[in-house]
């Protein structure tokens, strides 16, 4: 009589191989990318450079908001004491007033102007002007209207292109956050495989593998001499 001492493997066995396979797998892929690390750190240094200058684009983007929120600040307060010239305008116009009533309104409008400029004069960004000549209420007079309503359109207009830029930065600033975040991520699964831990993983998976088939070994040579006593 012939023993067959063939056996299938334990499942602790098929565990602990396909553990390995799949750590051996890794291995590969480090050292493929290993050997093609010159490559990969073009890719990646390309990669940097691109999030580099996305921030710093960011950076200039960020600043052109801030401008354009002081400007828009600015010209808001500009509106409301262009309609306060409005009214002292309007009211110059009335018969009843005397002529130191005419000179009150025309020192409060003069007071007005001053403070107008002023805002214009130190509205600014790292020092750099945000305002211009064209939204100055120094050549406004107390009796015209007409020019006054004139301003009123300028300082409107001004403030919606204002606005219109301010959307625009913002637009560009979350796209080029999303950029950053792309490229950032990118350039994270370029990263080398950790090959020191995959290698310690595969070597625990291989002690386990291989103190499986001793055991199993053991076993079946064990079951042989039990079934050769036997036999006889």
């Amino acid at each position: 009589m012939q023993l067959n001492t063939q056996y299938q493997a334990l499942p602790q066995m098929n565990e602990q191989s396909t553990k390995r396979d799949k750590t051996l797998d890794k291995i590969a892929a480090g050292l493929q990318l290993s050997m093609e690390d010159s490559a990969s750190r073009s890719i990646t240094t390309q990669m940097e450079s691109q999030i580099n200058t996305y921030s710093q684009e960011l950076m200039n983007t960020n600043d052109s908001i801030g401008m354009t929120q002081i400007a828009d600040a600015t010209l808001s307060s500009l509106s409301e004491s262009a309609q306060k010239l409005n009214d002292l305008s309007v009211r110059s116009n009335s018969a009843s007033l005397n002529s130191l009533d005419q000179q009150a309104l025309q020192a409060e409008f003069q007071r007005t102007q001053t403070s107008m400029q002023d805002m214009i004069n130190t509205t600014s960004y790292n020092e750099k002007p945000l305002l211009d000549s064209s939204v100055s209420p120094k050549n406004l007079t107390l009796g015209d209207q007409d020019a006054i309503s004139t301003y009123m359109d300028t300082l409107s207009s001004t403030q919606s292109d204002v606005g219109a830029a301010a959307n625009n930065y913002v637009t560009q600033a979350n796209a080029l956050l999303n950029q950053i975040t792309q490229t950032s991520a990118a350039k994270s699964q370029m990263a080398d495989t950790d090959i020191a831990k995959v290698i310690s993983d595969f070597q625990s998976s291989n002690r386990l593998l291989d103190a499986s088939v001793l055991a199993s070994a053991h076993q079946t040579q064990f079951l042989r001499e039990s079934i050769d006593r036997l036999l006889g």
